[in-house]
């Protein structure tokens, strides 16, 4: 079985159906159970900060991210996963600028898994395999 992470994007984007056909595909992997997709706890946070400031197309941002969390905790193939302690030395070796970036790419480093995101920021690091188009 196969695992994957996803960053706030990723997320926001298969909750709209609107993934490219890439990212489509490993988290179509996932709902078969093929897969499973890991949401790093700053993704998390992100993605209640971009819903809260309207930039998700949700009619009622706060009632919507408490039903969306509610989901996510219920999926059998999505799980909040915790920073761990050995990814720290990739982030440290990271030059992503951004804090929650470096974060992502640093657990994804740290797990071996595919990171599903459009960010440019992860594009060109070292043994990080990203899934978009």
């Amino acid at each position: 079985m196969t695992d994957f992470i996803t960053d706030a994007v990723g997320l926001a984007r298969y909750l709209e159906d609107s993934l490219p056909d890439s990212a489509s595909d490993a988290f179509g992997k996932a709902e078969r159970g093929e897969a499973s997709i890991l949401v790093p706890q700053i993704v998390v946070g992100e993605f209640i900060y971009i819903a809260m400031k309207g930039r998700l197309k949700l009619a009622e941002p706060k009632s919507s991210v408490k039903l969306i969390l509610e989901e996510l905790r219920g999926a059998s193939f999505i799980f909040l996963s915790d920073f761990p302690a050995e990814a720290w030395d990739n982030f440290l070796s990271l030059e992503v600028p951004e804090l929650h970036d470096r974060l992502i790419a640093a657990e994804a480093l740290c797990r071996n898994v595919p990171l599903i995101s459009s960010d440019p920021a992860f594009y060109g690091i070292p043994n990080l395999i990203t899934i978009w188009k």
